[in-house]
This record gives structure tokens, sequence and C-alpha cells, in this order.
């Protein structure tokens, strides 16, 4: 590298870079970590939730004192009675109390329910199934078997998208290493040329670094390239998209940068742009015989 205090600063500037780029790809990997253990929580969740509720028997609906039915105020939000669910079981069948406490104890019971959810139970069930069912399981006085049959498909569905998540996880898994393997080679070589004396090199070996640059900057695009290309076959493939509008800002939704391959390669050309920067101006001043030392513009003393 340059001995010049510009030279310098690139130096230091693009240090930074490489290590931004080394972070942005070491936290994509640990948030799908955390992203696949804990959908895999939740798919094993689920399935225990449907098989205890395979194991609660419909009721018969009440023929005095009968509660609300579809189409009513309790139905349509319109009342609530509050002993009926919250505070005590109230009139509640012990249907619905059984189905209460099976996705207490597992659905609601995953490590991480509270730090990512932190929902109440009616919360929850309008979340994953709908409003109109979680509606039906904390109005009404006993549990339907309309209902109890609309839990175990609308279950089944959650079940099926958790998987369709993780195959997600593991594909954007693969793709982060794959990056990871073709940037660290990169980003060593263009390590190793920064720190070169690029004054003491001659015009054929500077012009030979230059394409070499170049080469490692196309090789840089590509590898975004392939990337776009990945993002969109793998949202393409999946039903993940219907539910999650961009999965890229779901999946790294805490990190600093919603695309971290793209921000890693942009940091790794940066670099490699600061480079070839100083070593065409060592070809600039080589040919011109001018030491940039000497140029009052190169001075930031």
């Amino acid at each position: 590298m340059a001995t010049t205090d510009l030279g310098n600063r690139h130096d230091f500037d693009g240090s930074e870079r490489l290590r931004s780029a080394e972070s942005a790809l070491r936290d994509a990997r640990d948030a799908l970590r955390v992203e696949r253990r804990r959908t895999v929580d939740e798919r094993e969740a689920f399935e225990a939730f449907r098989s205890r509720l395979r194991g609660i028997a419909a009721e018969a609906t009440p023929t005095a004192g009968a509660g609300p039915t579809a189409g009513s105020p309790a139905m349509t939000g319109g009342t609530s009675n509050p002993s009926r669910f919250r505070g005590g079981t109230g009139s509640t069948g012990p249907g619905l109390v059984a189905v209460r406490n099976a996705y207490q104890e597992t659905v609601m019971s995953v490590p991480h329910y509270e730090e990512e959810y932190n929902d109440t139970y009616e919360r929850s069930l309008a979340a994953e199934f709908s409003p109109e069912l979680a509606v039906a399981l904390t109005r009404e006085p006993t549990l339907h078997e309309r209902y109890r049959s609309s839990l175990l498909a609308r279950t089944t569905e959650a079940i099926e998208r958790r998987e369709e998540l993780v195959d997600v996880v593991e594909s954007e898994s693969a793709s982060v290493a794959r990056a990871r393997e073709d940037l660290s080679p990169i980003v060593d070589e263009v390590t190793t040329f920064a720190r070169r004396d690029f004054e003491m090199a001659d015009f054929g070996a500077l012009d030979a670094y230059r394409a070499r640059l170049n080469v490692l900057d196309g090789t840089c695009d590509e590898i975004a390239a392939r990337r776009q290309r990945e993002r969109m076959d793998g949202e393409r493939s999946t039903n993940v998209g219907e539910v999650v509008s961009d999965v890229q800002a779901y999946l790294y939704r805490d990190l600093p940068v919603t695309y971290p391959v793209l921000a890693a390669v942009a940091a790794v050309g940066g670099r490699i742009e600061s480079v070839r920067i100083d070593v065409e101006r060592a070809m600039i001043y080589g040919d011109s015989d001018v030491n940039p030392s000497d140029d009052g513009a190169m001075n930031h003393d």
C-alpha cells in the first residue's frame, strides 16, 4: 500500500469495509440459526396441540340457555362476557377449557413465546387461525364440532407453514454460506493487495494489479446477481411470501441491514474500488515521475 496519508486513510476505511462485510454475514448466519430453532419449536408445539385436540370431544349445544351462535352479537364481537373465559371458567364448557389448556401448554409454551409474541390466548388464536374462530373458542359456551374441525384444519395449516418456513431458512442458510465461501478468498486477495507498496511497483505490475482487481470486482457482481436470483426463486417456490411480504425483511428483522449478503458484497466491492484507486493513482504518478507526497493537492496534513 502507498505510504502517503491518503493511502493510509484508504487502508483504514477499507479494513472497516471488510469487517462490516464479515459482520453482516456472521449476523445473518446467527439470525437464521435462531429462526430455524424457533420455527421448529413452533411446528412441534402445533403438532403436540393437534394431537391433544384430536382427543377432545365436541359438545352438544345446550337446549336451554344456549350461548351465542354464528352471526349473533357475541360471535361478531359485539358483546363480551369476561366470566366466560377470563377470570374463571364461568359457563365455558369443558371442551373449550380443554382446548385452552392444550393450546397454552403447547403453542404458548415455546421458549421464545413471550419475547416474540407476548399475546393473550384470544389474540394468539386470532393471529394463527382467524378472528372468527378465536371468538367462537372464547365466547361460545361449548365446543361445537364445526369449530373443532375447523381448528384441526387450521392447526394443520399452521404446521405446514412452519415446515415451509424451515425449508426457506435452510435454503437461505445455504445461500449465505455459499456467499461467505465465495467472498472469503476475494477478501484475502484484496487484503494482500492492500499491503503492497504500489509506489515501488513498475507500471507493468500495477497494470496487472488493476486487471486482477477488475476480475475480482466482476466476481462480486456475479455473486450479487446470483444472490438476487436465489432470493426471487426462493420466494416464488414457497407460499411463505403469501404470509410475509418480504422474506428477507422478516428473517433479518433484528439486524441493522435487511439484505446482509448484498451489503457484504457491496462492502467488499467498495474495498476493491478503494485499492484500485490507489493502484491507478500510483500508475499516474509513476508515469509522470511525481511523488504523490509532493503534490499539494494530495497533501491532507
